[in-house]
């Protein structure tokens, strides 16, 4: 196995193994179920930990003593029979148990889908009993009345053997099964599925497409059935499932040893009971028990009684070792320990750096030891005294410590690790005390605090590694949230404070009349000396313009500009006050403007001023500061008299108890509010609780109505609003029962946030399953490169026929005169493709048509005027995926010569097939298309129309708030759902890399960013459903459960009604339920059932379109899919999910989640193969049926017709094709057997299969960029 280490892994190949196979692999057989003697505390000879079989515990030396040394590498000792080998080899060298009787592997008949069954055409309990002694089955009935393959119950059996003396043969247990296996006919199973394919009903037809991708994978890998049944077990190597001894002559085992040597055991009995030739009932018991013991061995967790030991707990089986969070892939593959590692509390750093952190000089020194050690041999020590000399430090020590860490960055995490942004890069800087310290600017991205939060710190070796972090992972670098772009490294608390008191201005200070300022460094000395306080009115000239400032202000954009700016800059100066989103509005458009290096120093110089002013502000919160308004009890009796009107008016009759319980609640909801305009319009705007409010320092205005103003409504135990408000407020304190009132939220709380984070965890890691194979695989998809087919100097198939009709890709160019015949972006005439031949061009650029989304703003209830979402958040740093005009009405004209270079305004479809997109400008290959497809006339802008953006081009910022300004609702831009690339997307269709606003690179791991994107503000969302209140209320699901019920693509609760049919409507109703019917133009009636209380959407007599929506409610996916497409369900999906995030305040950009439906809409189900290899029924990946497809249409040949899926992201990452991938996930025995029966190969595109095999990540810098 050592080979592996020294090769480069391309792909892995899972297969059954023959019994043969594994005697290959074996050195020898283990006879006996015993481990080491206790005499000598040696291997026991042809036991567990043979030496013998397995390999020599001590290097170099045999079993007896006789050979010693490694000059005698690779001997075998004469006496006991040991090769001279290094002891390792006992983790690579195998040894097998030939086993008496054949048992049948567990993993093929007690799965999710029992393939012996399936091969055999027989119930899955029949076969348990035949494998477990219960029952007999015909292996041949002779010439008797019996069936083959009947299965006779023990009574059975004795009757037609005993009482009706009848001649047939019937086995029981492994070898029957053997036996049944060796005589199926695979070309002849494959032969009478795909006749099923064609004729069988629904459920026959699913069974033969699941029988035919078994019987297929054994064909094509040349496996037998009767491999599943086990002549043979192989024993894994001892050092893999060791023995420890303990003290007091004790040994600790690995729960392995055990479980084989009951296989041994019972094996070496039944082996005895055959030579005594024991009667048929002991024999087939001791068989049973060996089947049993087999079982227990690879999975015991399966067997309805495992084998647990002295305390009770079950052994750890095979399985149990591969499988879960403990397992081999999750613990020990995918997450490993690593050397140069520590791990402190951190604490505040206010004068480091946004790119520095403070590392305790004694954790540095651990952390470069063997550094330290080469240096200090440079200086003449040799290594034992430069051990001694780091063991106690001396000062040349701490020299050489302190000049390594200069040329180092270290990289610090802070768990939970939930995006990227939680392990950065920082240049240490040697520090006394033993805590780690991190500048405050880096705690919004960490999501850490100083309450005794802890770090983990590493230390990256290699040089290549040193260089990616610096370059790529270096606190400074990061900025930008992945998730959405906006800053991320912003001042927080005190920094937001002291700029904000910094920036305020008093209206009852006189303006300082008698001059007019125009240096700051004079203002600020002025300020220094006493002259001035800091919220002074002053006139102060900037660039010429004089305006009423104040002192800070001044200063503020004085110290904003030092060392960012050599000389003059163009910044304006700000002139309003400055709170928390000012601050983040002037970072973000700060990095637009100057880049990453000035608003690194940018925020250095905020950090600085927050600190500086926030500490001469002496801002202090005491009880006098929350101040309660006078006239709040008077709007408290005002409620309360309108509440006592309500209930009159419902005691008279007048509401129902839903409807009085809605407005009490409404009205003390109004009351809540004014009483917070009081509260607010009582503090004066230098009070310290104002301050802190209104800034974004610290506390909401909510908090603050409830310290100052009323607590206002609670929700009860279920969520539902109490009516009773809690009147008091904090500061007064509370009455005994509003105590009690307010804790049910609070309680709701606490088990809510438990519960959430462990959600939100699972939701990540299924996004990150789903999508970690999805990276940037190339600049732009929809470029092709076509040539003419040669085959030595003779012209096959020219350019001209490949190529007519498509649009170029390229200008090209006449060889002759220089001059572009064919312009980018034209569709090329059958003239133009003649001219191609005749100047010998023999390859050109094709640009293919790409579909893209269509992307509108996310709004609650079709109410345009207040978007949740905007269309310009939306469209910005993607590309167009047709010209977008400005909204001009188009002209019906009839196709002719006129209509060259005006440009198509409504996409022509021919049979539901796009022909020619929506702002194609006409040329004469249009125009023969339009002719060719007999399209009479179209609707056309005129060429002076501009469009704002191009075909493929990239929508910036300016002109995407330009488009939603001149009222365009609807954007056509690339999608990954839509992109090409197989495997991954391109950057034209992914657009800007959010993290620098750059286009993404080619490399980019988008899948995984886009992942911990979603899944990161998980634990922010909301776990509870809502009640709106009243007795008939219903539940709307929200927050974290809606979002999973979206990515999963479940039918929700109460889904709407979708129309099947276009037609006329007619409702009626009964005690029971409603019924929708709708009549077709043809008169025939489809009935539609819905619940008694389901609010309809329409009425009688309204006419109805396939797809439209009859009834309130969630929509079901895979419905929606089916009746109005991708484009819809896609935007369906985003939306909603949008919605969700923006609804707790989240913002998270709409390509992140376009990434997961990527992966969501990868399968198709083939509905008719035409001529190709699939079958109908058969779910593939899209991708495979489009190439295929494109060589099918190439040859003439027939293509396969499918139908869309829409997968949950769990089914979706179970399908995936790498199986690696699917096993390191969940359900890892079903995923293993289902590729080792098929012989799946896994070609290890994704990062999770590269990672378990050793490789480096197929991302990023490790990109293969020949491919």
């Amino acid at each position: 196995m050592t080979f592996l280490n020294k090769i480069d892994i391309k792909a892995l190949k899972i297969l059954l193994a023959s019994g043969e196979e594994i005697l290959s692999w074996s050195h020898g057989e283990v006879k006996r179920g015993d481990t080491y003697s206790y005499r000598n505390y040696l291997p026991e000879p042809d036991g567990l930990f043979c030496e013998k079989i397995f390999g020599p515990v001590h290097s170099y030396q045999c079993h007896c003593g006789k050979l010693k040394g490694k000059q005698y590498e690779g001997l075998k000792c004469p006496n006991c029979g040991v090769e001279i080998l290094p002891s390792f080899v006992r983790r690579e060298r195998f040894g097998h148990i030939q086993l008496a009787t054949p048992v049948v592997h567990i993993w093929y008949f007690k799965n999710n889908i029992n393939y012996i069954a399936l091969l055999l055409d027989m119930k899955s309990q029949d076969v348990e009993k035949i494998i477990y002694f219960v029952a007999y089955v015909v292996t041949d009935p002779k010439r008797t009345r019996l069936r083959y393959k009947q299965v006779l119950s023990e009574e059975e059996y004795y009757m037609y053997r005993f009482e009706e003396r009848l001649d047939f043969v019937a086995k029981k247990g492994g070898e029957a099964i053997k036996e049944l296996l060796e005589k199926v006919d695979l070309n002849e199973l494959r032969r009478q599925a795909l006749d099923q394919l064609k004729s069988g009903s629904a459920q026959e037809k699913s069974s033969a497409v699941r029988l035919l991708s078994v019987v297929e994978g054994l064909l094509s890998n040349g496996r037998k059935p009767e491999d599943m049944v086990l002549t043979v077990v192989p024993v894994i190597p001892p050092d893999l499932r060791p023995l420890v001894p303990l003290e007091g002559g004790k040994y600790a085992s690995d729960d392995l040893n055990e479980l084989y040597r009951r296989v041994i055991n019972r094996n070496n009995r039944l082996k005895k009971l055959y030579e005594v030739n024991a009667p048929d009932i002991m024999l087939e018991n001791e068989k049973r028990m060996l089947q049993e013991a087999v079982d227990a061995l690879f999975d015991n967790g399966r067997r309805p009684y495992p084998v647990v030991n002295a305390n009770k707990r079950p052994l750890r089986s095979l399985t149990d070792i591969l499988k879960g969070k403990e397992g081999r892939f999750r613990e020990n593959l995918l997450g490993k320990r690593v050397d140069y590692s520590g791990r402190a509390v951190i604490v505040v750093g206010p004068e480091l750096k946004i790119d520095e952190c403070g590392v305790p000089k004694e954790m540095a020194l651990e952390l470069f030891k063997p550094f330290v050690t080469f240096e200090l041999s440079k200086l003449g020590y040799n290594k034992k005294k430069a051990k001694e000399l780091i063991e106690n430090p001396t000062p040349e020590v701490w020299k050489t410590v302190e000049d390594l860490s200069k040329n180092y960055v270290v990289l610090l995490n802070r768990a939970p690790t939930l995006h990227r942004l939680s392990i950065q890069a920082f240049k240490p800087v040697l520090i006394e005390g033993k805590a780690i310290q991190i500048s405050p600017l880096i705690c919004t991205p960490f999501n850490a605090d100083f309450d005794g939060d802890q770090m983990a710190i590493h230390l990256p070796l290699s040089l290549q590694s040193q260089m990616e972090a610096k370059m790529l992972m270096l606190s400074s670098h990061n900025i930008l949230s992945p998730a959405h772009s906006g800053p991320l490294d912003t001042p927080v608390q005190d920094m937001v404070i002291g700029v904000y008191y910094l920036t305020l201005a008093r209206d009852d200070v006189p303006l300082v009349e008698r001059r007019i300022f125009d240096e700051p460094y004079v203002v600020e000395y002025l300020y220094d000396r006493g002259v001035f306080k800091l919220h002074d009115r002053i006139r102060f000239r900037f660039r010429g313009e004089v305006f009423e400032t104040t002192v800070g202000r001044v200063i503020f954009n004085l110290k904003i500009r030092e060392g960012v700016f050599d000389g003059d800059d163009d910044y304006p100066f700000i002139n309003n006050v400055v709170g928390k989103k000012q601050l983040e509005t002037l970072i973000s458009e700060f990095y637009d403007k100057y880049g990453l290096v000035k608003t690194d120093k940018l925020l250095d110089n905020l950090k600085e001023i927050g600190f500086r002013f926030a500490t001469i502000s002496g801002i202090s919160i005491g009880l006098d500061d929350i101040k309660i308004p006078k006239d709040r009890e008077k709007v408290i009796e005002e409620t309360k008299k309108a509440v006592e009107h309500i209930e009159q008016q419902y005691e008279e009759g007048l509401f129902s108890e839903n409807e009085r319980y809605e407005k009490v609640v409404g009205i003390w909801r109004e009351a809540s509010e004014k009483i917070q305009q009081l509260v607010f319009n009582n503090f004066d705007a230098f009070d310290p609780v104002y301050m802190m409010a209104i800034s974004g320092a610290r506390g909401s205005p909510t908090q603050i109505t409830q310290m100052a103003g009323i607590r206002g409504l609670m929700a009860g135990p279920t969520g539902k609003i109490i009516e009773f408000p809690i009147l008091s407020n904090l500061r007064e304190g509370l009455t005994v029962l509003e105590y009690f009132l307010s804790t049910h939220g609070a309680r709701k709380g606490q088990a809510d946030t438990a519960l959430r984070t462990a959600d939100s965890g699972y939701l990540t890691r299924r996004l990150v399953d789903v999508a970690h194979g999805i990276i940037v695989k190339e600049d732009d998809c929809a470029l092709s490169r076509v040539k003419a087919t040669v085959i030595g100097d003779e012209v096959i198939e020219p350019l001209s026929s490949k190529v007519v009709f498509k649009v170029a890709g390229e200008d090209i160019v006449d060889p002759e005169t220089g001059m572009a015949f064919i312009k980018k972006g034209d569709t090329i005439s059958s003239e133009q493709a003649s001219l191609l031949d005749r100047f010998g061009i023999r390859s050109i650029l094709i640009e293919d048509f790409i579909n893209g989304i269509e992307i509108q703003p996310v709004v609650e209830d079709e109410n345009y005027d207040k978007p949740v979402i905007s269309l310009a958040e939306q469209i910005w740093g993607r590309y167009a995926a047709e010209a977008i005009y400005p909204p001009v009405k188009p002209k019906k004209e009839k196709v002719s010569k006129k209509l060259l270079n005006k440009i198509i305004a409504e996409p022509i479809l021919d049979n539901g097939e796009f022909v020619i997109e929506r702002g194609r400008k006409i040329t004469e290959g249009v125009l023969e298309i339009l002719e060719k497809s007999k399209i009479k006339e179209v609707s056309v802008l005129d060429d002076a129309v501009e469009p704002i953006v191009r075909k493929n081009e990239l929508i910036t910022k300016e002109k995407a708030r330009k488009i939603e300004a001149l009222g365009i609702r609807k954007v056509k831009v690339r999608s990954p759902i839509t992109c090409n690339v197989a495997h991954g997307v391109c950057a034209k269709c992914y657009g800007v890399d959010l993290s620098n606003r750059e286009i993404v690179k080619v490399g980019e791991a988008v899948g995984v960013v886009a992942a911990e994107s979603i899944g990161e503000p998980g634990t922010q969302l909301t776990l509870r459903t809502f009640h709106t209140g009243g007795v008939a209320s219903k539940d709307i699901t929200q927050g974290l459960p809606r979002v999973e019920e979206l990515f999963s693509a479940r039918s929700p609760k109460g889904k709407a009604i979708i129309s099947s049919a276009t037609g006329r409507v007619e409702v009626t109703s009964d005690k029971l339920r409603q019924l929708i019917t709708i009549t077709t133009e043809k008169g025939e009636k489809i009935k539609i059932p819905a619940p008694r209380d389901k609010k309809l959407n329409v009425n009688t007599g309204a006419y109805v379109k396939v797809g439209d929506i009859l009834s309130e409610g969630p929509l079901d996916p895979k419905e929606i899919l089916d009746i109005k497409g991708l484009n819809f369900t896609a935007r369906y999906l985003l939306h909603e999910i949008e919605k969700v995030y923006k609804s707790q305040g989240v913002d998270i950009n709409i390509k992140h989640i376009e990434i997961i439906l990527k992966r969501m809409f990868d399968k198709v189900e083939i509905v008719d193969p035409g001529d190709t290899n699939f079958y109908e029924g058969e779910i593939v990946n899209k991708d495979d049926v489009l190439k295929e497809n494109r060589k099918m249409k190439a040859d003439g040949k027939r293509i396969a017709k499918f139908k869309l899926l829409v997968q949950g992201v769990t089914k979706a990452a179970l399908s995936s094709d790498s199986f690696l991938s699917a096993a390191s996930f969940q359900e890892t025995p079903r995923v293993l057997a289902e590729a080792a029966i098929k012989g799946k190969i896994d070609l290890l595109r994704g990062m999770k299969e590269s990672i378990i095999v050793g490789k480096k990540i197929p991302a990023g810098t490790n990109m293969d960029f020949e491919e």
